[in-house]
């Protein structure tokens, strides 16, 4: 009977797809649960394995290779900046040291401040807010690496070996090249006006000198004077990675700072008298020592130093040969004047006084603005088109000998301009030939800038200032400008 039960049970079993269920046991449910834990615990394994791979992997290769700038599509990795930024501060601290051996005492506790900024900074330069006149210049290398090749230049690593020798050098390892003729008259306006500078350094050394014996009660002189100053050594073969900074004539004046971009340490004064083997032997020694000094501690290896230092160095100074070259010695020139006030109202006072008769230069003395040239009643020298802003220029140009403007308007103010020579082909003075030759390659940097797509981590209001200068800014004469002239010192009061 029991069978026959059993047999009918299988029967339905059979015919419903169910299984009779087994009694799981305790030892079962037990491994069952260790195996569930292991699974969970090796899960939770993966998913922090993972975690650290991807947060690694963001730290040490996504996050070094993120964009701190971009210009027309090129990227400047923060890894890179991080190189430059430390060689940066590394060498303006070893100028710092050289500036505080040299330093009076009293002056010394802002060379002080200064360093103790500057180590904090090189403990986390990767943890440091990013600095925008690094950043800046390392825009402008990639302007010029971009822009190079218009001129047809192209650089080798033997061409970056040798520049980099050359720069470390004490002595010069080939010939020198050969300096471009310069204009005879020029050659002899710069004679004239540097014998006429150390005659006027004798009178006015000579009247201090009377001024002293004036005041010593025996008639004798107590002390002379001395100059004072910190002596500073710069750390860069030019002003600060980028073209001298020369201030460009009729347009405003910016302030200095300090650039992002270390360049190779100038040589001292070369030595005619070094062999080129033992000078390029001395540059190889110097080299290393650099390497050991300054580029290690700042994680760059010397192909590092090649391409973010050198071949942007190498790269500006070729274009700057080239548009330098263009610069000519002569040019057609206006010897001109003006009285710079602050508003129109004001320009047409000045206006009115010179149409009554009075001097122009008695006027600019008492009411013009430019104090460079004010002292000599707003004479600006001689001076060729491209020079002074666009409508100074163009108002200036048109006048003849003996004319005055009406007020003319500019980023400077209001001008009141008067020409007293023109001359056509007239030989530029050597330092406005310098002063073209600055403006040439800073006007074509600008110029590449304005056309460029940059976009930064941070605003690079340095470059704005370049491009949109305020209307405050200070106004600079040309360079041929002359000199105010020196102050009139009044005899000391005898001692009692």
């Amino acid at each position: 009977m029991l069978d026959g039960i059993r047999e009918r049970a299988r029967n339905v079993f059979s015919r419903s797809g169910a299984q009779p269920q087994r009694r799981v046991t305790r030892r079962e449910r037990e491994d069952r649960q260790k195996r569930l834990l292991y699974i969970a615990t090796g899960i939770a394994g993966a998913v922090v394995i993972i975690a650290l791979v991807v947060g690694a992997s963001y730290q040490y290769y996504f996050y070094p290779r993120s964009a701190v700038a971009t210009v027309n599509g090129t990227k400047i990795e923060r890894r890179d900046y991080w190189m430059v930024r430390g060689l940066q501060l590394r060498q303006n601290l070893a100028q710092l040291n050289q500036q505080y051996q040299m330093t009076q005492p009293d002056q010394r506790p802002q060379l002080e401040q200064q360093a103790q900024t500057i180590t904090d900074e090189l403990k986390d330069v990767r943890g440091a807010a990013l600095a925008e006149d690094t950043i800046s210049a390392m825009v402008d290398n990639v302007i010029v690496l971009q822009h190079m090749g218009e001129f047809g230049i192209q650089i080798t690593q033997a061409e970056m070996d040798e520049f980099t020798a050359a720069q470390f050098a004490p002595g010069p390892l080939s010939s020198p090249t050969p300096t471009p003729p310069v204009d005879a008259t020029a050659a002899a306006w710069a004679t004239g006006t540097s014998e006429a500078k150390a005659a006027e350094a004798t009178q006015t050394m000579q009247a201090m000198e009377t001024a002293a014996a004036a005041a010593s009660p025996t008639g004798e002189i107590t002390g002379t004077p001395e100059a004072t100053g910190t002596v500073a050594t710069s750390p860069t073969s030019e002003a600060t990675t980028t073209a001298p900074a020369v201030v460009e004539t009729g347009t405003p004046a910016t302030d200095g700072t300090p650039s992002g971009s270390p360049v190779i340490p100038p040589s001292p004064t070369p030595s005619p008298t070094i062999a080129a083997d033992a000078a390029r032997a001395t540059a190889v020694s110097r080299i290393d020592q650099y390497t050991t000094n300054f580029l290690k501690p700042s994680g760059m290896t010397r192909a590092d130093y090649d391409r973010l230092i050198v071949r942007p160095e190498l790269a500006k100074s070729k274009v700057r040969e080239q548009l330098e070259g263009k610069v000519p010695q002569r040019a057609d020139q206006i010897h001109a004047a003006h009285i710079l006030v602050a508003t129109e109202d004001a320009a047409k006072a000045v206006e009115d006084r010179l149409a009554k008769g009075e001097d122009f230069a008695a006027v600019a003395k008492e009411v013009s603005t430019d104090t460079q040239t004010a002292g000599n009643g707003g004479d600006l020298g001689w001076f060729p088109r491209g020079v002074m802003v666009a409508p100074f220029e163009a108002a200036a140009f048109a006048l003849k000998p003996d004319e005055v403007s009406a007020p003319v308007q500019s980023t400077f103010g209001w001008h009141v301009i008067k020409v007293f020579e023109v001359e056509q082909d007239r030989p530029l003075t050597l330092d406005m030939v310098q002063s073209l030759k600055v403006r040439a390659y800073n006007d074509w940097v600008q110029k590449q800038r304005d056309a460029s797509e940059i976009t930064s981590a941070v605003p690079l209001t340095t470059l704005q200032r370049q491009q949109n200068q305020s209307s405050n800014s200070t106004f600079q004469a040309p360079a041929d400008a002359p000199q105010p002239p020196p102050p009139t010192l009044a005899p000391a009061s005898p001692a009692p």
